[in-house]
């Protein structure tokens, strides 16, 4: 008798957090960048002050990326998801109608914490569902929410910046926490924590058949080098990400739509670069994958620092892109791989180092854009920072088998 394949409702958990992730990061982290100069004119700000702002966000992302994991762990992944999406549409609304820099940092802090919930968490729900050959395919497509809320910034925000009175931006931050809200009120009904039901014996086979043959095994990272690379990782792609437009529009003179088409690039390619390394690095190994991507991404930095054509800057957007989420998607995988039990927890405890780097990227950033007056110095802090990751990667040493590994 011929038995039909059951639907495996993991495909729901990754489209639903696929919107998560939109909402989150997307709307949550990358939404910023694109307001720094009408905010600053707005508000009266320096671009240290601006700087702190990120920092914020960042110091909130850091605390709560263990602290959300451990949660996750103890409570429930659907729980923390939706409260940190709640959290994070709370803030957003909040910056549509704060003045204060107090108020403003208190709800920066806020909205970082929101988005570390969420992402952990969401980040570790698919592990419940698929198994290791697919993993990467499946958190592929999660992280693509990012690129999703990023392409919607990218193309809804200049619009909005042009309203009359320079105060577009409130309505911008408006605008994303009414659809953050609507994205958590949906995960209510659709997020679920596990299968209800899980063939353990065809389960365990599929294990004992990959551990044989699945070639990813043999490009394992060590849980050492992924904490390393992921910190350095993280300082050198925050200044790209939250000082890239501000580069174009302040040092290059770039008109504001232009630069909003140009960082739009970053949001289609990565879009679908976490699907594309997520699937390349269950075949060749997540050392191999992230090896080639930050050298790609390596290439996207070097080239806004030598040539400012605006095809050169789309194609540094279009690189980077094309890579961040990659390396995002590769990292958790690695992470699944190296951790059998609590991996919200181990995930939450490597974003919280990721989120040290990127704190110290931004606030860095800021400052030495303040220093110098041009943010060449910045550029080049966060190239010097990919090409070390390369370089970590390429000459790590053989990597150790993981945890999973020797259980098996």
């Amino acid at each position: 008798m011929v038995q039909m394949k059951k639907f495996n409702y993991g495909w729901i958990i990754v489209g639903m957090g696929l919107l998560v992730k939109m909402a989150a990061l997307g709307f949550g982290r990358f939404t910023y960048p694109m307001l720094i100069p009408r905010m600053r004119e707005s508000l009266g700000l320096q671009y240290v002050e601006m700087g702190l702002l990120s920092g914020g966000i960042l110091l909130g992302y850091l605390l709560f990326s263990f602290i959300g994991g451990a949660l996750a762990t103890r409570l429930g992944s659907k729980r923390v998801v939706i409260v940190s999406l709640l959290c994070s549409s709370f803030c957003m609304f909040g910056m549509s109608q704060a003045s204060q820099f107090s108020f403003l940092l208190f709800l920066t802090f806020g909205l970082g914490a929101g988005a570390a919930g969420a992402h952990i968490a969401m980040t570790t729900l698919p592990m419940a569902w698929f198994e290791r050959r697919s993993l990467g395919k499946a958190l592929g497509i999660v992280t693509g929410g990012t690129g999703v809320g990023v392409i919607l910034t990218g193309l809804l925000i200049p619009p909005l910046l042009l309203s009359p009175g320079g105060e577009g931006w409130r309505g911008c931050w408006g605008l994303m926490g009414f659809m953050t809200l609507g994205v958590a009120l949906t995960g209510v009904i659709l997020l679920k924590e596990r299968p209800e039901r899980i063939d353990l014996i065809s389960f365990s086979a599929s294990k004992r058949k990959e551990g044989s043959s699945h070639p990813a095994k043999a490009g394992t990272l060590s849980l050492r080098l992924i904490i390393l690379v992921y910190f350095i990782f993280g300082l050198a792609y925050n200044i790209y990400a939250t000082y890239f437009v501000a580069f174009m529009v302040e040092d290059l003179r770039v008109a504001e739509k232009m630069a909003g088409v140009i960082w739009s690039l970053f949001g289609w390619t990565s879009m679908g670069s976490g699907l594309a390394w997520g699937y390349i690095s269950d075949h060749v190994g997540r050392k191999k994958a992230l090896l080639w991507n930050n050298g790609l991404i390596s290439l996207a930095l070097l080239l806004p620092l030598c040539l400012h054509p605006p095809v050169i800057l789309g194609l540094s957007s279009f690189l980077f892109g094309l890579t961040f989420l990659g390396t995002v998607t590769i990292i958790a995988a690695a992470v699944g791989e190296q951790v059998s039990e609590k991996k919200a927890t181990v995930y939450g405890l490597v974003t919280l180092i990721h989120g040290v780097g990127q704190f110290l990227g931004t606030t860095s950033g800021g400052y030495l854009k303040d220093l110098t007056g041009s943010f060449n110095l910045t550029l080049l802090v966060s190239f010097v920072g990919f090409l070390l990751c390369l370089v970590l990667v390429a000459f790590g040493g053989k990597p150790r088998r993981s945890m999973i590994e020797r259980e098996e």
